[in-house]
């Protein structure tokens, strides 16, 4: 009998199983806003001709924003910056209440509150395993 074990890493830093749900949450949102964006600015355009399109227009375009600030999110959990990663989260979670729609606003703060347990179980992994020595410079 295998046992794979899920967390461990060839540098011995400790990967919180939260993390892949965070993860999860930040594609699903990215693909929401992604069809949001393209829906919105396709009706923008359409519906420029009357000058009303202006505001789905501009709501499609922060839908992408978001779709491309999500990528640079995952960039960081990928880096272990988790704190940086939240307070950006919390940003873009607000910018999507606000202009992209509830839904993806409700993704993006289900993955804000999952940080919280991330930063936890990284830090009583730190205070249990000391800090990890520093390598040596290759020459």
């Amino acid at each position: 009998m295998v046992i794979k074990m899920m967390n461990a890493q060839p540098t011995g830093t400790y990967i919180p199983p939260d993390v892949s749900t965070v993860k999860t949450l930040n594609k699903v949102t990215k693909i929401i806003a992604l069809i949001f964006g393209i829906i919105l600015i396709i009706v923008g355009a359409i519906s420029l001709i009357a000058l009303v399109g202006i505001v789905p227009l501009i709501f499609g375009v922060v839908d992408l924003i978001i779709y491309y600030e999500i990528k640079q999110i995952d960039s960081l959990i990928d880096q272990q910056r988790y704190n940086e990663a939240k307070s950006k989260t919390f940003v873009w979670m607000i910018i999507g209440f606000i202009l992209s729609g509830i839904l993806v606003g409700i993704l993006l703060l289900i993955a804000w509150l999952k940080y919280d347990d991330i930063i936890r179980a990284v830090q009583q992994s730190y205070t249990q395993q000391g800090p990890v020595p520093p390598q040596p410079p290759v020459q």
